[in-house]
C-alpha cells in the first residue's frame, strides 16, 4: 500500500465525480491517490438513494482512488474509518464537538458538514481499487434541499475559506490516516470509536418501523453497528437497517 499521490484532474461540472472517475480508470492507469474535483456536480449521490446538494462553486466535491490491495475485502470497513477520520482531522481544526456518524458522515454537533460515499472493487480475498466521493460544506451560507440538517464551516465559524487550501489539506490527511491502514490499524480502529457520534450515550433509534432507545457499544470487523438496547437486549445492525431519530 503506498502513500497517496497528489494528481488533480480538475472539471468545471460533471455528473458525478465518482462516475467520472471510475470510467477515466477503465482507460488509463490512474496514479493512486488521483483526484477529480469539480465546481458543480449535477447527480452528486449520498448514501442509499440520497442526493448531495451543494452550490457550486462555494464546495469541496471531490473523489479519489486508492488501490488498497493489502486490505481484504471482509475488512474493507476500515477504509471507511480512515477516510472519514481524515475529514474529521480536517473540520475539527475550525469548531468543536466534531465527530463521525456511522459508517461514514462527519457531523458538527448534530449537523452534517461532510458525506462519504466508498465503492470498494473486489478480487479475490481484497480490494483491488477504491473510488471514495467526499463532499464537505464549506463556504455554503444558505441550503434549499430536503437534508434535514446540513451545515458548512462558513455558518459555523463566519469565515470564508480557500477552497484550493481546503482540498490540499484533505489530501494530506487522507495520505496520513491511509497509511495508518497498514501502520497502525488498531489506532485506527480506536479512534473511529471515541470520535463516534453518540458511542457510549443512551439514544433513540429506528429499526423495522420500530423505535427503541439503545446506546451504541461498538462496531464490529464489517461495519455492523452494536448495540445495547435499554432491556439488555445486544442487537447488531447493517448499513439502511437502522437510523437515527
Amino acid at each position: 500500500m503506498c502513500e497517496p499521490l497528489n494528481r488533480m484532474i480538475r472539471i468545471r461540472q460533471t455528473a458525478s465525480t465518482s462516475e467520472y472517475l471510475l470510467q477515466l480508470s477503465h482507460v488509463e492507469h490512474l496514479a493512486e491517490g488521483t483526484v477529480v474535483v469539480t465546481d458543480r456536480q449535477t447527480r452528486g449521490r449520498g448514501q442509499g438513494d440520497n442526493s448531495w446538494e451543494s452550490e457550486p462553486g462555494a464546495n469541496l466535491t471531490f473523489s479519489i482512488i486508492l488501490y488498497p490491495r493489502s486490505v481484504k475485502a471482509s475488512r474493507q470497513f476500515i477504509l471507511s474509518k480512515a477516510l472519514s477520520l481524515a475529514v474529521y482531522d480536517f473540520i475539527s481544526r475550525f469548531v468543536p464537538d466534531v465527530s463521525v456518524k456511522w459508517p461514514n458522515d462527519v457531523y458538527a454537533g448534530d449537523r452534517k458538514i461532510t458525506g462519504i460515499l466508498i465503492e470498494n472493487f473486489i478480487e479475490g480475498a481484497c480490494i483491488s481499487k477504491t473510488i471514495a466521493g467526499i463532499g464537505v460544506n464549506i463556504n455554503q451560507e444558505r441550503f434549499t434541499g430536503d437534508a434535514p440538517n446540513p451545515v458548512s464551516l462558513r455558518q459555523l465559524t463566519g469565515s470564508t475559506y480557500r477552497l484550493e487550501e481546503c482540498l490540499h489539506e484533505l489530501q494530506a490527511r487522507i495520505a496520513v490516516r491511509y497509511r495508518m491502514i497498514a501502520e497502525d490499524p488498531v489506532r485506527i480502529n480506536s479512534e473511529y470509536l471515541h470520535h463516534l457520534y453518540r458511542f457510549g450515550r443512551p439514544g433513540r433509534f429506528i429499526a423495522d418501523g420500530l423505535s427503541f432507545e439503545a446506546t451504541i457499544v461498538g462496531v464490529n470487523r464489517y461495519g455492523m453497528l452494536e448495540m445495547i438496547t435499554d432491556a439488555g437486549e445486544r442487537r447488531v445492525f447493517g448499513f439502511r437497517e437502522v437510523a437515527f431519530a
